[in-house]
């Protein structure tokens, strides 16, 4: 009995043994088959030197996977033939049934339907990349300029808007590529820009680098709401002065000097800050002060003709500065006559180019009117120019400056004082 009962046993772990046998023989096989078959399709078909028949052969080995279809989808497609693109979207969906998350096959299949005409389903399939990858700033480029491309103003902007959103730094790409599209600037305003003041002083800034008067004006609005800095104030009040619009320049004007605190709001003047007594806010419709070698500019607190201050400039006696040490932007009336009035004090100036009084026209027709110049030492010497403005010209700039010097001895040295800047009508 024992030697029958040991005899089975034998025999039930032959059989075991036998199944075990079998059961490694099939994994072994599936694990060659899972391993290999993808070995010998990147054998058929290497990347660096794709080649058609390698990727058909990589197709019939591992024919679920997606990458060789779509692979061989960019070979065809870059034939640039309508064979070649038919043949090119055939490979891209039999890419996409295999993997339909894959967002750059989507966005391929979609130029290959645009190339081809078929624009219904090339917007369908970008925006199936787009779904797919919405975190992408190439995609959402590249979705952007699709769309345009394709009259979607819609879809194109909701794309760009996540493209600036990601890549702040290359806004005026988008904005420039809508304006070459000739979008409207109160679409761009209402639908493109996000509702930041970021965005919004970065689009403002593009559009009066470009001398976008119109467009800067309804930006300029939303800005508003936002309180804008100074410096973005008095930017866009030299912007507007630029363009040649004074009226509005001059509300603008009395809108930042109202709101920053630098005069007084709505006071009548024809020259802003005369005596030197506000502080110089180089631009708008105040003094602009000159910068040169050897020069150096300020206000002096100590030496005035009247008030509490005066503009003041220091010659090294180093160099042969040509350089107008203040000058400012006045409106006028066309054929009236004015007289400029102002005061200088000079100490120990050389070279025959001391300081002058000048009157130019600002953006019209040149006229130019200037006193003598003034060296050595003087006592609040009295400067006067009388002039009748030109027919074509509503505005003018003042300076006070110095000529460079064409003589050996050219090198100035010395002290300026300048006080009491003023301009009247003559007679209307």
């Amino acid at each position: 009995m024992i030697i029958r009962e040991r005899r089975r046993e034998g025999k039930k772990e032959i059989r075991l043994k036998a199944s075990l046998k079998c059961v490694f023989a099939v994994i072994s096989i599936f694990l060659i088959v899972l391993f290999i078959r993808p070995v010998l399709s990147e054998y058929y078909a290497p990347i660096p030197a794709i080649k058609e028949t390698g990727l058909l052969q990589a197709c019939r080995i591992t024919h679920e996977d997606a990458k060789y279809h779509s692979l061989l989808g960019y070979l065809y497609y870059s034939l640039r033939n309508k064979s070649g693109t038919e043949k090119a979207i055939d490979r891209y969906l039999l890419s996409l049934q295999r993997n339909p998350t894959d967002a750059c096959t989507w966005v391929a299949v979609a130029r290959a339907y645009r190339d081809s005409g078929m624009w219904e389903h090339a917007e369908h399939a970008m925006r199936k990349a787009v779904y797919m990858n919405k975190n992408s700033p190439s995609l959402m480029w590249e979705s952007g300029v699709f769309f345009l491309l394709g009259d979607k103003a819609a879809e194109a902007t909701r794309s760009l808007q996540s493209y600036i959103r990601m890549v702040p730094d290359d806004q005026e790409n988008v904005y420039s590529l809508f304006y070459s599209m000739k979008v409207e600037p109160l679409y761009i305003i209402e639908n493109l820009i996000p509702r930041d003041y970021a965005f919004y002083k970065r689009y403002f800034n593009f559009l009066t680098t470009n001398k976008l008067l119109n467009e800067s004006r309804e930006v300029w609005k939303r800005m508003a709401f936002f309180n804008p800095e100074r410096s973005t104030y008095l930017g866009y009040c030299n912007f507007v002065i630029e363009t040649g619009e004074m009226t509005e320049a001059r509300t603008l004007w009395d809108d930042f000097v109202g709101r920053f605190g630098t005069g007084v709001t709505g006071k009548p003047f024809i020259i802003w800050n005369g005596d030197f007594e506000l502080p110089i806010e180089n631009g708008g419709f105040d003094w602009r002060v000159g910068k040169a070698d050897g020069v150096k500019v300020f206000i002096d607190k100590d030496i005035r003709r009247t008030g509490y201050t005066s503009l003041s400039a220091n010659f090294d006696g180093k160099h042969n500065p040509g350089v107008y040490l203040a000058e400012q932007i006045v409106p006028v009336e066309s054929g009236q006559e004015y007289k400029v009035i102002g005061y200088v004090k000079t100490e120990n100036v050389t070279t025959k180019n001391g300081i002058f009084l000048e009157v130019t026209g600002y953006r019209c027709g040149p006229f130019i009117k200037r006193t003598d110049s003034v060296t050595g030492t003087n006592l609040w010497e009295i400067m006067e120019v009388e002039f009748t403005v030109p027919d074509n010209c509503k505005v003018i700039k003042i300076g006070i400056g110095r000529e460079r010097s064409e003589k050996l001895d050219n090198k100035i040295s010395g002290d300026v004082w300048i006080d009491s800047i003023s301009m009247i009508p003559i007679k209307s």
